[in-house]
């Protein structure tokens, strides 16, 4: 996020004046908000089906398998998520804007994850796998560069989680 807005305030004329304030969140809280007229938009995961919203996708993120570095998974180059079923996964939350979307994947797989966990927050699962609680399906994001675990592509079913801007449509907002 900190990238999109610094490209975004380059892009604007010196005269514009924008307020940017941010925070943290799950999705369903974020479009409660936006609903709530707390601000005027936000950038989420796409987690409703109606007709409040308009979503406009703004970046994409590949997901990722990660691994402890000792797991036996860890020096695959690529992993079919079919593989991982028998492994301790950390999930997301149900709250969580990807919850559904990695069930839909893991269905195609033929199965479910066998979650000893489950975490709201991206950074939350990484470092639950970097201290070994088990492995986990996550966006990319550069942070994981940082810890003690592998990045593994996943090779089927490939999907990338779209970030997106949404504007509230209901005439009040």
């Amino acid at each position: 996020m900190p990238q999109l807005l610094k490209k975004f305030e380059n892009n604007q004329p010196t005269a514009s004046k924008f307020s940017i304030s941010t925070g943290t969140g799950l999705s369903p809280d974020i479009l409660n908000s936006l609903l709530a007229e707390k601000f005027d938009v936000a950038f989420c995961s796409k987690c409703r089906d109606d007709n409040l919203f308009e979503f406009t996708p703004i970046s994409r993120q590949k997901m990722v398998l990660i691994t402890p570095l000792n797991h036996p998974l860890a020096n695959k180059a690529a992993v079919n998520l079919a593989e991982t079923l028998p492994y301790p996964q950390i999930t997301f939350a149900l709250k969580s804007g990807l919850s559904h979307q990695l069930a839909d994947l893991f269905n195609l797989c033929g199965g479910k994850p066998n979650s000893i966990c489950a975490v709201e927050e991206d950074e939350t699962i990484a470092g639950l796998v970097a201290n070994d609680f088990g492995i986990a399906v996550v966006p990319m994001m550069d942070m994981l560069y940082n810890l003690p675990i592998r990045i593994i592509p996943i090779s089927f079913p490939k999907w990338e989680r779209a970030y997106l801007y949404g504007d509230c449509q209901r005439p009040s907002c």
